[in-house]
């Protein structure tokens, strides 16, 4: 009940479900929830392309595959040295380097954290009511949604740490919890995965991303959406970002910059 008075507070329309509530409306036992509203999906790399695209009809000159090899900061410009030999002139950079760090950028305390997923086979007639997204508040935490497709996608069960072979290794047990968590969470769908894999993404001391200044790179500026919300902090990066480089400021400045005491 808290948090859903935190919630009402900050504006984000939100209900307290009971047990009772939970296992009526979506056949969930032995739960309680907060249902939030206007949620919404999307295909990640169609989106990104499209947002590319757009940049594209307004002006924005793409160049690509380019492996950058140095960066030198300066007062008046930004000279970009790649891998194949061309310089790039600019007069602000910006790092959107996902958990990538770039040399010279502070790390803040960061971490990468290694996560699973599995998709199951299309089950249109077993799907929960009203297909909503679901976040299970545990640790490891468990997410489901479905697909257009009628699949149920299922993840988790994150562990901190970034080596690639290790994290692949784990793949079959990790698969093979997924599919018991689904399946006692939804005892009536088939929790079998078509398809399974891993990845790794960016975590922060508090959940929230670094965006702002590099220090001591002038006119160089990072979008670092750690914490696992990247379309929102990908917003907010926009924002604060215009508005270092503008001149013209953003309240959320202080809130995700370098100098921020977590």
């Amino acid at each position: 009940m808290k948090e859903r008075d935190a919630r009402l507070r900050a504006g984000f329309e939100t209900t307290f479900l009971s047990q009772g509530e939970v296992e009526r409306r979506f056949g969930i036992r032995g739960r309680t929830a907060l249902l939030g509203y206007d949620n919404f999906t999307v295909d990640p790399r169609r989106l990104a392309a499209g947002f590319m695209n757009w940049a594209i009809t307004r002006g924005a000159d793409v160049r690509a595959p380019v492996t950058v090899s140095h960066v030198n900061p300066g007062r008046d410009k930004v000279v970009v040295e790649t891998e194949a030999g061309p310089t790039i002139s600019c007069q602000h950079l910006v790092y959107a380097t996902g958990y990538e760090l770039p040399k010279g950028v502070p790390t803040m305390g960061n971490t990468i954290v290694s996560s699973w997923a599995i998709a199951t086979r299309s089950q249109p007639r077993a799907l929960w009511p009203e297909e909503v997204l679901i976040w299970e508040a545990s640790d490891p935490y468990l997410y489901l949604r479905t697909t257009a497709d009628h699949r149920i996608l299922c993840g988790g069960e994150d562990e901190e740490f970034e080596d690639e072979e290790r994290r692949n290794a784990k793949l079959p047990e990790k698969k093979k919890m997924l599919e018991r968590k689904l399946k006692s969470l939804f005892p009536r769908v088939d929790p079998t995965a078509d398809f399974a894999w891993s990845g790794s993404f960016g975590s922060s001391p508090s959940g929230t991303p670094t965006i702002g200044r590099v220090p001591r790179m002038p006119n160089c500026y990072a979008a670092m959406g750690y914490g696992g919300n990247g379309i929102t902090f990908s917003m907010m990066a926009a924002q604060v970002l215009r508005g270092l480089i503008t001149g013209t400021g953003d309240a959320d400045t202080d809130l995700v910059s370098f100098s921020r005491k977590f």
